[in-house]
């Protein structure tokens, strides 16, 4: 892959030395990424300083653009804050996963916490005032499941709740002693192997970057609009300051430095995601300015990362595949098994999950494995493929319940309520509205969905044998769900409009 095919335009080193997947959907978009973990690390570079790998740390969160970054990475800076990790998610994590200097740690933060502590009611007991900081705080997870303490994260409600990644290692957590090691309690952390936080977040980043150097205009918009939503509930910010200066405090009374950041480094993206970059910020800022219930808006923003995602993938695949087209969406919405829009829509799925693999095949397959032999690895080259590109693309449709049914045969896309609001908020301006017919052509622009038989012929005008007119059916249902949804009023028989009903921030 050149220079001039990646972004941004100095980090085309060794591409060709990356696994097929990566030299054909960048650097990288990974299986075991989860839904929150694309949003939290998205969210976790735009709050922190960035600059350019190696140079004098910059004071620059938001969005930093590249352009000085001729043979440099970007590199940001993000606080692990580890005091407040633990206090928040240790009790609750399995007692096999606790391990003995991580318990003393906790028992010490929180004595030295009672002693920070002011209560005017003598019959409230200090240990239930922190317990209840606690449960308020793990009140807000979003990743638990079996992890260990140190992998577990928070929903994005306030900056200070927003946690890198780290990794542990059992035996060396195992071997620690807290009064003896105390650099080693929160910073003997592996802050950088990507194992949940795989760089999806980052991938994403790079590609709104892609969008607002086209429109520079938005730059500020955009950093405003999603500071107010991390922002959402300041109290937590209060507490979490707290919790995690007082352990700074106490453990670091020396350090002229507490909580020294950590440094990552952002790779690259294919140049071509630039052709939907320019839909993308004005998608993810028509949503942003919706005045909506702000945990709404988080969990509609990952599923709106997902979605284009998806379809950042999709544009890739059609350009790599030369003979192909954009890779269409079209959205069953009919209860019809036997009809030809469920027929369609399958046959319709199946051809992106081929071409969404299909095109690793034009990647630098004999550097990529000249590598690995060097390193003495055996990669099962298209296997290892597979799970990240069409397996990846069928995962995340599943995780938002784009791609339907959850199991079993006829995969297809299609709508449920939650992604009907978002299609319209995004694609709609808050408070704003337009006809039926130039929603759907606005559809079909910006993520070649195709619902009527409209976009249908002009997807098809080569096939002109095609019967566009089961397309009628599946529009009836689209514009019933619409009205049922509250998003679609009928000036007439003939006229209908799509509104955003939410009104803007700004």
């Amino acid at each position: 892959m050149e220079q001039s095919s990646v972004f941004p335009s100095g980090n085309h080193k060794n591409v060709k030395k990356q696994n097929i997947q990566i030299q054909t959907y960048g650097q990288r978009l990974f299986r075991d990424q989860t839904f929150y973990e694309y949003l939290l690390e998205f969210l976790l570079v735009f709050i922190s300083n960035k600059g350019a790998e190696g140079k004098t740390k910059e004071k620059d969160d938001g969005f930093s653009f590249p352009v000085h970054l001729k043979e440099d990475k970007l590199a940001y800076y993000p606080y692990p804050r580890m005091g407040l990790k633990r206090f928040v998610f240790l009790s609750r994590s399995e007692p096999d996963k606790r391990f003995d200097v991580d318990i003393d740690a906790l028992d010490d933060h929180r004595d030295y916490l009672k002693n920070k502590i002011t209560i005017s009611d003598t019959s409230l007991d200090k240990d239930f005032i922190l317990d209840i900081l606690q449960d308020l705080l793990y009140g807000f997870n979003a990743i638990i499941g079996k992890r260990s303490w140190f992998a577990q994260s928070l929903l994005p409600v306030a900056p200070e709740l927003i946690f890198s990644e780290a990794i542990g290692s059992k035996k060396q957590r195992e071997s620690l002693v807290y009064a003896n090691e105390l650099d080693e309690v929160d910073y003997d952390f592996e802050f950088n192997r990507r194992s949940f936080m795989a760089r999806g977040g980052e991938v994403y980043y790079l590609h709104v970057l892609q969008g607002l150097v086209e429109n520079n205009e938005l730059k500020e918009e955009l950093e405003k609009l999603l500071s107010e939503l991390i922002k959402g509930i300041p109290q937590l910010s209060i507490i979490s300051n707290f919790l995690q200066g007082s352990w700074e405090d106490y453990h670091y009374p020396n350090n002229t430095e507490v909580s020294p950041p950590i440094t990552k480094t952002m790779e690259w993206i294919p140049a071509n995601y630039k052709k939907r970059a320019v839909y993308t910020v004005k998608e993810l800022k028509n949503l942003l300015n919706s005045l909506i219930n702000p945990l709404e808006k988080i969990d509609l923003l990952g599923t709106l990362i997902i979605f284009q995602i998806m379809r950042m993938m999709c544009l890739q695949a059609s350009e790599k595949l030369e003979n192909e087209d954009n890779l269409e969406w079209v959205i069953d919405l009919t209860n019809n098994p036997n009809g030809q829009i469920r027929k369609r829509a399958t046959s319709s799925y199946l051809k992106i999950e081929e071409n969404v693999f299909r095109a690793v095949h034009t990647a630098d397959i004999a550097t990529y494995i000249e590598n690995a032999k060097r390193k003495r690895a055996e990669p099962d080259i298209y296997e290892d493929a597979s799970k990240d590109t069409n397996r990846l693309i069928r995962k995340l449709g599943k995780d938002i319940e784009f791609i339907v049914p959850p199991k079993g045969a006829n995969m297809r896309f299609s709508f449920n309520e939650d992604l009907i609001k978002l299609i319209v908020i995004v694609l709609i301006e808050p408070g704003e509205r337009m006809l039926l017919n130039t929603f759907l052509e606005k559809c079909y622009v910006h993520f070649k969905i195709i619902i009527g038989p409209k976009e249908a012929k002009i997807h098809w005008k080569e096939e002109p044998d095609i019967d566009f007119s089961p397309f009628d059916e599946n529009l009836e249902k689209f514009q019933q769900a619409l009205k049922d949804s509250g998003f679609l009023r009928d000036l007439s028989d003939a006229t209908s409009i799509v509104e955003n009903p939410f009104k803007g921030w700004c």
